[in-house]
């Protein structure tokens, strides 16, 4: 649609908006709501009713004026902030919402029409009806927009009949009704749908020439004229008309108006313009849908024809119509719609509270609004939808959630970003905070393992028992220092002389250089993060490998959520031990526990199975090795043996009593195995048959050679491991 044939703020968003709003509930229900609450009930009816459409406008109109709006209305405001996923857990609610509103008023239609010609059939008034709209939406909105014109002067002209019309001369105002035919609530979800109409508005998003400024001018004028159209004809009601008539007789507005006729053809107009507006206006919102893939056979429904329709989404939504038609009235199909506006217009004012609250840069909207109107905008949407039908309110919910979890299964990518990712660092922030201010505790304690990778290529086989003695609640922190052939000042420098002189370093290089290494620890820590597991992967320059190590490990240990265990690996010869030791000085420095892993060159981790977790009495470094065992058993699903060695007979009665304490306070598996053996440790090592893995505790005095020789004893794979003081296996 050319700019040209686009629509402005009157004829595209506020005719069609309060046209909506003065529509079948107020010529057709607002006098029973009168009628069972009295003005004082009816008066609180419009005014909550109000609250959430008014909260809502102003949140709408904000939420306009910060991003750029495409077709789908209020689904496409939900989809740009929060993700295609959410507005299609909303979006396909509110289209069939649209649906049934346009059933609604073509049986209000209907309602007038049989009472000017009570011999016609129901079923066909309204099918003929639905054919006669369809037919002009196909044809095109802007005629559909043209006939407005003519229903707005006749509704104009009803008003001014109503209010001129004849009196019983009662003049009294009923307080407080009685509720006779239905409760407060009932009669409340009754009303709602006559405030929905900013709706009608909204959906046509994407036909105005200026949707920011077109849907905040729209909207809020229609929300504030009606308010004051509804109040008046509420209280003329009340004082001029019986309460058993406003009760019982549907068309008591045109029965007590001067010019009957003209409240009559008002009837028959508003509610075919009402129809209207949810035959083109619903159409988009599945056009939208279908362009975004959200609904099946989206590419469908995303088609147009060449006078710029949706016309298969027509279709669709004349059939739905037409079911609706069928089965429902009125009474029936407004406390649905209530309930599936009420979740949209919710969420549209939580989008604006969220937005606001977790203060992103990019909430700047030209219309801003104070952080309490969405709040009760939000707050009071599902307020109602609970006191008006909980266990309808808790299914339509339900429906929402299951259809949020077939959105998330597909996979959307949107082409525009949304503010989830700004909603989850609020959510962290807030988390970290409130960690900082509790104390300490071993119960809180999970594996965090920091992971210094010299050779990726290396660390395929290694960091699978990472992920193992993380997994699934753990977190891995995987860094590579690139080592820099000159030092820190003199790159400085050469890049500062390329920069000026065009000579010394290559930049371009140096980040091809760093990318590779990059993508290979990507690469290395994939399927952990298919895993859904917390995992970092970053490349930092550094004069040498230990420098970097420990720049890394005092910058993640003074941040929010630092790794507390280093995990290393011993090579196969003795050449990078002085590099390990000054790696092990770092973890010691900073107080993080400890494992170092010795693999077994032929068996590597054998079948996953056995794991033998060697223990001595007083061992200072029982926590950190027994929950180190606990998570590899749960990973593995296998066979964990305690084994504690001592050296004289006098000790193993001892030496039973501590493993089955240990067993019993941490809480092991219950086919645990525990084994004494006496004699020399190390003779008592060469004896055991193999095992997938050994974990052993190590001293505080680095013995790298003691290690080695241990390992070399052992029939499997090692693990090392030493206590920071903060882990209980106890806990």
């Amino acid at each position: 649609m050319s700019s040209k044939s686009r629509f402005g703020t009157f004829e595209g968003v506020f005719t069609p908006t309060i046209l909506t709003i003065l529509g079948a509930i107020m010529y057709l229900r607002l006098g029973w709501v009168v009628g069972n609450a009295g003005f004082g009930g009816a008066l609180l009816i419009i005014l909550l009713a109000k609250l959430v459409t008014v909260t809502t406008g102003l949140s709408m109109a904000s939420m306009v004026t910060n991003i750029k709006i495409g077709a789908g209305g209020t689904y496409a405001i939900i989809s740009r902030s929060m993700g295609i996923e959410i507005g299609g857990a909303i979006g396909i609610p509110l289209y069939i919402s649209q649906a049934l509103g346009a059933a609604l008023y073509i049986v209000g239609f209907t309602e007038g029409w049989i009472a000017l010609f009570p011999d016609h059939e129901v079923i066909l008034v309204s099918s003929s009806v639905l054919l006669l709209l369809l037919a002009t939406s196909l044809l095109s909105a802007k005629v559909a927009m043209k006939l407005q014109y003519l229903i707005m002067f006749l509704i104009v002209l009803s008003l001014i009949s109503f209010f001129m019309g004849r009196s019983d001369g009662t003049a009294e105002i009923t307080t407080w009704g009685t509720f006779e035919n239905a409760p407060f609530w009932v009669v409340f979800a009754i009303f709602f749908p006559a405030v929905t109409g900013i709706e009608a508005g909204a959906a046509m998003s994407g036909d105005l020439r200026d949707p920011q400024r077109s849907l905040k001018i729209g909207i809020l004028s229609s929300i504030g004229v009606s308010i004051v159209i509804y109040i008046a004809i509420a209280f003329w009601m009340d004082l001029r008309i019986p309460t058993e008539l406003l009760k019982s007789n549907y068309l008591i507005m045109a029965d007590y108006s001067k010019w009957r006729p003209v409240v009559m053809a008002a009837i028959l107009g508003a509610t075919l313009s009402s129809a209207l507006g949810s035959i083109v206006g619903g159409p988009r919102t599945l056009m939208a849908l279908g362009q975004n893939n959200v609904i099946p056979f989206g590419k469908y429904f995303a088609r147009k024809s060449k006078n710029g329709e949706p016309r298969l989404a027509i279709i669709t939504t004349g059939i739905i119509v037409f079911i609706s038609l069928i089965f429902g009235d009125i009474n029936s199909i407004a406390p649905l719609l209530t309930m599936f506006f009420l979740i949209a217009y919710g969420t549209i004012n939580l989008l604006v509270f969220i937005e606001k609250r977790i203060g992103i840069t990019s909430y700047r909207p030209s219309f801003d609004i104070p952080l309490i109107i969405p709040a009760i905008g939000a707050s009071w949407s599902a307020a109602a939808m609970f006191l008006i039908n909980p266990l309808f309110a808790a299914a339509a919910i339900l429906m929402i959630i299951l259809i949020f979890i077939l959105q998330v299964r597909a996979r959307h990518i949107a082409p525009w970003g949304d503010v989830r990712e700004g909603l989850f660092n609020a959510l962290a922030e807030w988390a970290i905070k409130m960690s900082d201010r509790m104390p300490k505790s071993p119960k809180s304690w999970k594996p965090n393992l920091m992971v210094p990778v010299g050779n990726p290529s290396r660390w395929l086989e290694r960091m699978s028992i990472v992920r193992d003695i993380a997994y699934p609640k753990g977190s891995i922190r995987v860094f590579h220092v690139r080592v820099l052939e000159k030092g820190i000042k003199e790159r400085i420098k050469s890049r500062v002389s390329n920069l000026f002189y065009g000579e010394g370093s290559n930049p371009k290089e140096e980040q091809r250089e760093s990318a590779l290494f990059e993508d290979s620890l990507i690469e290395l820590t994939q399927p952990l993060k298919e895993m859904n597991m917390l995992t970092v992967t970053t490349v930092i320059e550094a004069n040498d490998f230990v420098e970097g190590v420990s720049i890394v490990t005092q910058s993640l240990r003074g941040m929010p959520l630092p790794p507390n265990v280093m995990f290393l690996s011993m090579s196969r010869d003795e050449e990078g031990d002085k590099r390990l030791e000054s790696l092990l000085s770092i973890a010691i420095r900073e107080r993080m526990g400890i494992i170092l892993l010795k693999n077994d060159p032929e068996n590597g981790f054998g079948s996953r199975k056995n794991i033998n977790l060697w223990l001595r009495k007083g061992s200072p470094n029982r926590n950190l090795t027994t929950l180190t065992a606990i998570q590899l058993e749960k990973n593995w699903d296998g066979v964990l043996s305690l084994i504690n060695s001592v050296k004289e007979d006098s000790e193993v009665s001892l030496a039973v009593t501590a493993l089955e304490v240990l067993a019993q306070r941490g809480r092991l598996p219950a086919d645990t195995k525990k084994i004494i053996v006496v004699g020399d440790f190390y003779d008592e090592l060469k004896k055991r048959e193999y095992a997938d893995i050994h974990i052993f505790g190590f001293s505080n005095e680095l013995d790298l050679k003691l290690l080695r020789r241990i390992s070399d004893m052992a029939n499997g794979s090692c693990l090392f491991v030493r206590d920071s003081g903060a882990e209980s296996a106890l806990a």
